[in-house]
């Protein structure tokens, strides 16, 4: 695997990835810009106009998009996070001119026409209501808004009905005009081919790119943690979110806190699953993971269970974390590093996985981060490191989102008492 990056005049940063014997390519164009970029009066923009892009350009409709990328048999798609916007094709390396020419056209040249906006309203407004139909997706969107009250960082990705329903032409391209030019932005191309083709199809698709000497600022991310309850669907189980605070992907210590995340509830053997699923059968399904962004993190037990359980889960969940801020095994200290190395093998493996994780690194710490030099890191996290970040997280303010049948409460300040 040989990795190269050249940046353009524009200064759009291009990213080749050049993997011996694959016969399949990915080609991604990443904007550094998402949900956080948005104000409260247009939540939702940034993942509507991902919608918009492939609805036609000046030279393409939506149709023609469509139909040119799958008769050579790839895929487009397109994903918004809080951090970032992606537009991606996969397909086979031979096709990699094709791809690069219609993102490029997508991604400079659309139309934002009100007719198709009016129309891809109702498709956005029915993703809303089945996510409101998903107790998990309700969940996290509760958990958001009460780890980072007031904050585009907590807010949902989707937006509120409300809201999209108000979005007119003017919404997006003052969006793109803020977001999207050559230096906010990265293109990566992973497969079989040289960096010097990738290179020439890059700057020939996205010349019409603008350049701006300017950064994007966000509002630093404040956790604050908190309890929120909603009990408006009628749900069978209770769907927890139990949250703390952990680091930014950037700090040092951000792997000790991702395999804490799986030294605690990463598999079936984890002292998590076999506590509260295996001797009490409390729950179907019951993890821990970790998430961490350019200044946030957090690791997170997700569970569903019946509201007379609800107290004895979270007991049990805070009993777990508080053991391993003293002790991990060596079973679940190898397990979690494993765990933890086997997914950064696995995604050095895939195409699109490994540009997704240049970008991310290049957007985070403004260089290239490769899989090789992230599982050095992790094999490098020993069991006081876990212990110091089990000891950091459960000091912080726990965040509690529960959907369903669930009673009133003080379930945030049972969580406090039982870490302390």
């Amino acid at each position: 695997m040989n990795i190269e990056q050249t940046v353009l005049p524009s200064g759009l940063r291009v990213v080749s990835v050049n993997l011996p014997g694959f016969d399949s390519a990915a080609v991604a164009a990443f904007v550094k810009a998402g949900a956080r970029n948005e104000t409260e009066s247009n939540n939702g923009i940034a993942h509507f106009l991902e919608h918009m892009a492939f609805k036609g350009t000046t030279t393409r409709s939506a149709l023609q998009i469509a139909s040119e990328i799958e008769v050579l048999g790839s895929n487009i798609n397109a994903f918004t996070s809080h951090e970032m916007t992606c537009y991606f094709v996969t397909g086979l390396k031979s096709t990699i001119g094709q791809s690069v020419a219609i993102i490029g056209n997508v991604l400079t040249a659309s139309t934002y026409n009100s007719p198709d906006i009016e129309t891809e309203k109702g498709v956005i407004l029915q993703e809303i209501r089945r996510s409101a139909d998903n107790p998990s997706h309700v969940a996290y969107d509760g958990y958001g808004l009460t780890a980072y009250p007031g904050q585009s960082i907590g807010r949902p990705i989707l937006g509120r009905a409300e809201l999209i329903e108000t979005v007119g032409r003017d919404h997006f391209t003052s969006f793109v005009a803020d977001h999207y030019f050559a230096q906010n932005m990265v293109v990566v191309g992973t497969g079989d081919f040289s960096h010097e083709t990738f290179v020439d199809h890059v700057a020939t698709h996205f010349d019409k790119l603008p350049s701006r000497n300017a950064e994007v600022t966000i509002t630093p991310a404040n956790y604050a943690g908190g309890h929120i309850r909603n009990t408006e669907k009628d749900f069978e189980q209770v769907t927890i979110l139990l949250g703390l605070q952990s680091v930014p992907e950037t700090d040092p210590s951000v792997w000790a806190h991702k395999v804490a995340a799986r030294a605690l509830g990463g598999g079936m053997s984890s002292p998590l699953f076999q506590e509260v699923r295996e001797k009490r059968g409390l729950v179907y399904s019951v993890s821990a993971y970790s998430d961490h962004g350019v200044d946030h993190g957090e690791m997170v037990m997700f569970a569903g269970t019946t509201a007379k359980h609800v107290d004895e889960l979270l007991d049990v969940a805070c009993g777990e974390m508080t053991k391993l801020t003293a002790r991990v095994s060596d079973a679940d200290m190898t397990r979690a590093k494993n765990s933890v190395l086997v997914a950064l093998a696995t995604a050095k493996e895939r195409p699109f996985s490994l540009a997704r994780g240049i970008a991310g690194s290049l957007f985070e710490h403004g260089r290239i981060i490769t899989p090789e030099d992230s599982m050095r890191k992790v094999e490098a996290v020993t069991t006081d490191d876990v212990t110091a970040a089990m000891r950091m997280m459960i000091a912080t303010n726990p965040t509690i989102s529960l959907v369903g049948p669930v009673p009133d409460q003080a379930y945030h300040s049972q969580v406090r008492a039982a870490l302390a």
